[in-house]
């Protein structure tokens, strides 16, 4: 028997996954970078926030690792716990979607951890274990053996309502991998009553998660981010305008580099999808279900694609940023799937070819390793210019408060990384706009520690009220003084950001 299959061990295939796992993150542990919110959780502690937002038991994860109630940095040592975890949830899947797993079966469920636009949930230092952990919680509850169907029922609903408790957007990877369940259902060819039955137990198991999610955790939540976007005359141009962003967001993972190997995983899943299709016919049950079944079927793209911005087109949260794509998961794995089963009918080696876009996924981590890089890099230089302004001028020396103001545009200005982000798009995305030049509580490293948040409303009635004093006019920032106070307001980074116009 040829290596490519050989019928892998659980112990092989949870040996291929952590090895493969740290060498995705590491990267991300190398660049040790402090993304938005970690910033000041790290000063000033979570505090009540995961709580106010109804994600609890994010708080008692971190007084778990940390051994006491504060939620003191201790990165990376949460990310590679949650990665162990994840490593034993996909080995998990894995030999759930194929009893016999082999190297291939192993490259198909890559993609819950290897998601482009995961990475940005990686990076984050204290949230990021988290949404690794409610992934793991989807995962089990799609996996779940109980035998007794309402114990079953109950069991998963409670990985539900974890998952809410955790990071709520996952719930979308949770449809998504249903959609691949009902798939692999049309496949093998059960019978109508049992495919819809296994639907219908997932719908009653996602409506239960609510609910116990409901009136939980849910309960501590008084943070109005997860607000539904009122239905008025607007509601459809915006949930529409939202959609748009986000399928031209997606659409950035395309490159002219990579085009060829795109056009081929859609091209050859579009085959494996018609091919599945012809199986609905022979599937046992009456006519009438057998409709059903494919009209759902068809049905499985339209999810699929609408699952990826998820809930984020139906609430008032003005941010969309690649970290709520955790879905698009689910549509790599059924695009894998499709694959695999289509060269598999070829020649089973063919699967190995799987090999190509997972390698491209490597490639995309290790860059985006460098770009956060180069951007604690340009962090780090503004910090030290700030500070030593700060610290040289007789009238900021003793100034009681510094209030930062952030560039209007150019938040991700980053020369450094211009050419990477020029040839992968995506990667100025997964960075962030909420990501700023500089933050506040970053001054702290240099032992300044009175920079808070500034309003640039309030600097500017304050400018037009003519009571500031310019102390400071550099290139890139300006210190203006005012009654005791003082304000460092960056200016718009609207230079060139590419070397060779130089």
């Amino acid at each position: 028997m040829m290596w490519v299959d050989k019928v892998l061990s659980r112990k092989e295939v949870f040996l291929f996954f952590l090895i493969l796992s740290f060498v995705y993150i590491y990267p991300i542990v190398h660049a040790d970078y402090a993304y938005i919110d970690d910033n000041w959780r790290s000063l000033l502690g979570a505090q009540d926030a995961w709580r106010n937002q109804g994600r609890v038991l994010i708080e008692w994860l971190y007084e778990a690792l940390t051994f006491g109630s504060s939620t003191t940095n201790i990165f990376p040592l949460p990310l590679m716990l949650s990665i162990v975890v994840l490593v034993i949830a996909m080995s998990r899947l894995t030999v759930w979607y194929f009893p016999e797993p082999s190297v291939s079966s192993c490259l198909v469920v890559v993609p819950i951890l290897c998601n482009p636009f995961f990475l940005g949930n990686l990076t984050y230092q204290y949230d990021g274990p988290a949404m690794i952990l409610a992934v793991v919680a989807v995962i089990y509850a799609m996996t779940c053996r109980v035998e007794r169907a309402s114990v079953r029922g109950l069991v998963v609903a409670l990985l539900i309502a974890v998952t809410f408790s955790l990071y709520q957007l996952t719930i979308a990877l949770f449809v998504g991998l249903c959609v691949v369940e009902f798939y692999l259902g049309v496949k093998a060819k059960a019978a109508v009553g049992e495919v819809l039955s296994v639907l219908a137990q997932r719908a009653g198991q996602l409506m239960g998660g609510g609910i116990f999610y409901f009136l939980t955790a849910y309960q501590l939540s008084v943070d109005t981010r997860g607000n539904l976007y009122p239905f008025n005359e607007h509601w459809f141009e915006e949930v529409c305008r939202k959609f748009i962003f986000a399928m031209n967001k997606i659409s950035l993972l395309v490159t002219p580099g990579n085009r060829w190997l795109c056009a081929a995983v859609l091209g050859i899943a579009l085959v494996g999808f018609v091919i599945s299709m012809r199986s609905i016919p022979q599937m046992k049950g009456g006519k009438i279900g057998r409709v059903v079944v494919a009209l759902l079927y068809l049905l499985c793209v339209p999810v699929l694609i609408l699952i990826v911005p998820g809930f984020m087109l139906f609430l008032m949260e003005a941010n969309l940023d690649a970290r709520n794509y955790i879905a698009f998961s689910a549509v790599l794995i059924f695009l894998f799937m499709l694959n695999s089963e289509v060269l598999g009918r070829v020649e089973s080696r063919l699967r190995l070819l799987l090999v190509i876009p997972v390698l491209f996924m490597f490639s995309f981590s290790y860059a985006y390793g460098q770009v956060i890089i180069a951007k604690k890099e340009l962090e780090s230089a503004l910090a030290q210019y700030v500070a030593y302004d700060l610290i040289s001028h007789d009238e900021l020396r003793n100034v009681h408060k510094l209030y930062y103001v952030g560039p209007a545009i150019g938040a991700n200005w980053l020369p450094r990384g211009h050419a990477a982000m020029t040839y992968m798009p995506l990667l100025r995305y997964i960075l962030s706009e909420s990501n700023a030049p500089l933050h506040p509580q970053f001054m702290t490293r240099l032992g300044i520690n009175n920079v808070v948040y500034g309003s640039r409303e309030l600097f500017n009635a304050s400018a037009a009220s003519q009571t500031d004093k310019l102390v400071v006019d550099s290139k890139l920032y300006s210190i203006h003084l005012r009654a005791g106070d003082a304000y460092i307001v960056m200016k718009d980074f609207v230079g060139s950001e590419n070397y060779n116009d130089n």
